[in-house]
């Protein structure tokens, strides 16, 4: 990674709490080496530029992977190694059809290629060892055997063929994974599970609902924003009983499930009861909402995931009539989720260190449960024994 882009991300305000990833045993679906067609076409840096200025290239929509993460002078460097007639690390490719690629590894250079070969929005910049001849220059600018040189170069290319299962193709994205900037889990799973899947989760991480709950302070370029909706679309559909690690498996089981259900209306249902909870949480929480709570003397903290999980999903299965009896209720349950956010370390510790143990899932769900269960019957909860009971 880049030393201007760990600056950018060391600029900017932690939002969002980070989660210490579990480390027990990955439950993962064998396939076969059948299921992975990848061929090696034999092409040059001219036929990427050429099929970049074409179109065939897809680098994505409004809700895929980001563009142009590479500032100016690392782009320039990339081009001033193609000057220099080094070989670039090899590309991996997705077929869509024969006119249509996606890019699975290889996406801020293709951008660094595209910006200055074909859009020319690139003025070479910072370069290292070409600085005389060629900074402040376009592509344009360059004589026909500069040019020349440029599109000869060869290219290793690796094309993952049309026809291979979805969790197959999240797999092999994340193994193949290996530019400057890593790939998120949902920059990958927006590539590979693209239509309805991901149509309906971009839907709701740019709702009105859930900008305004969480303040609209949730990082978008690396899709953090929609890796919330994710997990809650996850636990929504499967629901926590069904839970088996790791977190990514059981996310993309539900994708599968989004990506295969036919039926709209459960899908609209979905993105209400979400709306829904959303609204309910900014009404009960305000700007103190998915934040851990031990006393309301407590400085707001960041957005934690797992709580936002958590209590996105219990809010949304909640019946209308339940929903109204919270919201008159509102004083009691923050006293209630403080208590036992404060009196059990297990409770505690299932939002923080390996959220994807399956017991860190247990407690987290279960407890929530009972918390909203005790305040709807009007008790105060108590913690005896690492176990939640009413007073």
């Amino acid at each position: 990674m880049s030393e201007d882009y760990d600056k950018y991300n060391q600029s900017k305000a932690i939002v969002v709490e980070e989660e210490l990833e579990y480390d027990g045993e990955v439950i993962t679906q064998p396939f076969s080496p059948s299921d992975i067609s990848l061929s090696t076409p034999p092409m040059n840096l001219g036929d990427l530029i050429d099929m970049i200025n074409e179109g065939w290239i897809n680098f994505g929509t409004d809700y895929q992977r980001s563009e142009d993460l590479w500032p100016p002078k690392q782009q320039s460097r990339l081009i001033e190694s193609v000057l220099l007639g080094l070989r670039l690390p090899a590309f991996y490719f997705e077929e869509v059809n024969k006119r249509s690629w996606n890019i699975i590894d290889g996406l801020q250079r293709c951008c660094a290629i595209r910006n200055f070969c074909v859009k020319e929005t690139l003025a070479l910049s910072d370069l290292e060892f070409l600085a005389e001849h060629f900074n402040g220059k376009k592509y344009s600018e360059f004589d026909f055997p500069t040019k020349r040189d440029i599109r000869m170069l060869p290219i290793t290319v690796n094309l993952l063929e049309k026809g291979v299962p979805d969790m197959v193709k999240y797999i092999l994205f994340k193994r193949l994974n290996t530019g400057g900037i890593p790939l998120t889990p949902q920059e990958i799973r927006n590539a590979v599970f693209s239509g309805i899947a991901i149509d309906t989760i971009y839907a709701m991480s740019t709702s009105k609902e859930f900008r305004d709950a969480t303040l609209s302070s949730i990082e978008t370029t690396r899709k953090t924003d929609m890796d919330f909706i994710s997990r809650f679309a996850a636990f929504y559909i499967l629901g926590w009983e069904a839970y088996k690690p790791d977190l990514d498996r059981f996310i993309n089981e539900a994708m599968e499930y989004l990506k295969n259900e036919s039926d709209e209306s459960y899908r609209n249902k979905m993105q209400n009861d979400f709306k829904k909870a959303m609204t309910m949480s900014l009404t009960l929480f305000g700007k103190r909402a998915f934040r851990k709570m031990t006393s309301e003397k407590d400085r707001r903290g960041p957005l934690n995931k797992a709580y936002f999980e958590v209590i996105s999903v219990t809010f949304a299965k909640l019946k209308e009539n339940e929903r109204m009896s919270i919201l008159e209720k509102n004083s009691l349950l923050e006293q209630n989720m403080m208590t036992a956010m404060k009196y059990s370390k297990t409770y505690f510790n299932s939002f923080s260190g390996g959220t994807g143990d399956p017991s860190s899932v247990r407690t987290r769900f279960s407890w929530m449960e009972r918390i909203v269960y005790f305040t709807l019957q009007n008790k105060k909860i108590k913690i005896y024994d690492n176990k939640i009971e009413a007073e």
